[in-house]
């Protein structure tokens, strides 16, 4: 997919994948976890950022991919993919890529990962009591609000946790590309090269500690109050300094915010200046 997406000659993204089975009430919702880099290596060797998804044209690649496979494997007859892929208002398919989180960031980096290998059961949404013929099991929180319970026939609560063990010897996380087993081990008989070319790493290359890139990555906002003459980062309220706690590229939501907000009577921010216009 990714190469598809960036149409390189020999792209190669790293990718570790967690396929998952259960929903929120341990309903049947097959669904893939990944933790993905932002960007791939060139058949050269050279680095090619992804700056942007659309998560639209993700969904319509990935469901494509997914039909596809299932068509080949003799699961599902072509006439039925056609239908599917028909499908315009609810395609039965999603994705989301709102997490990120920079290379150095080992802590959310741990925080992703233990979610994404979190059992389909928790044990700590369930009450049951012996003798009772059903099972009170708590949806997740959102919004800082607990979930709502439903209850639950004792043996369909048995079911539907019985249809999340996986078969014998099937794997359930897969590494590819870059971080796959295979390319690791000739990476390290030196059949293959390492992350950037010269054998260096970005440390390495740019000199820099993970301070300093961070700072770096934050000139942003620096760049902005030069050319536009306004601090992105200054409250227009009460002029204090704001943290960011999201960066939000997809078209459709940033339109949607910004009729949301005229509707309230309120302007999101001024023209650029009149010499920064594109022509």
């Amino acid at each position: 997919m990714a190469a598809s997406a960036i149409g390189a000659d020999g792209f190669r993204t790293g990718m570790v994948a967690i396929t998952a089975t259960a929903g929120d009430i341990l309903n049947v919702n097959p669904h893939v976890h990944a933790i993905a880099a932002r960007g791939g290596w060139d058949s050269d060797g050279e680095w090619m950022p992804v700056p942007y998804v659309d998560r639209d044209s993700a969904e319509r690649l990935f469901r494509a991919k997914v039909l596809a496979m299932l068509t080949g494997e003799g699961l599902l007859s072509e006439e039925r993919a056609r239908v599917l892929m028909s499908w315009r208002h609810n395609s039965g398919f999603s994705v989301d890529d709102s997490v990120r989180f920079e290379p150095e960031d080992k802590k959310t980096l741990e925080k992703v990962a233990r979610y994404l290998l979190r059992p389909p059961l928790s044990l700590a949404r369930m009450t049951y009591t012996k003798g009772d013929d059903e099972v009170v099991y708590q949806r997740k929180a959102k919004g800082g609000r607990p979930g709502e319970e439903e209850r639950i026939d004792a043996l369909d609560f048995l079911a539907r946790v019985i249809a999340h063990i996986p078969p014998p010897r099937t794997h359930q996380i897969r590494y590819m590309g870059h971080y796959s087993n295979v390319s690791r081990g000739r990476r390290r008989k030196g059949k293959e090269e390492p992350l950037t070319p010269g054998h260096t790493r970005e440390s390495e290359v740019d000199g820099l500690t993970d301070a300093e890139r961070r700072a770096r990555r934050r000139e942003w906002a620096r760049l902005v109050r030069r050319v536009y003459e306004v601090n992105p980062l200054e409250c227009p309220k009460c002029g204090g300094e704001m943290k960011i706690i999201s960066v939000i590229l997809e078209h459709k939501v940033i339109r949607k915010i910004l009729e949301h907000l005229a509707s309230k009577g309120i302007t999101p921010g001024r023209d650029p200046p009149e010499n920064s216009r594109p022509s």
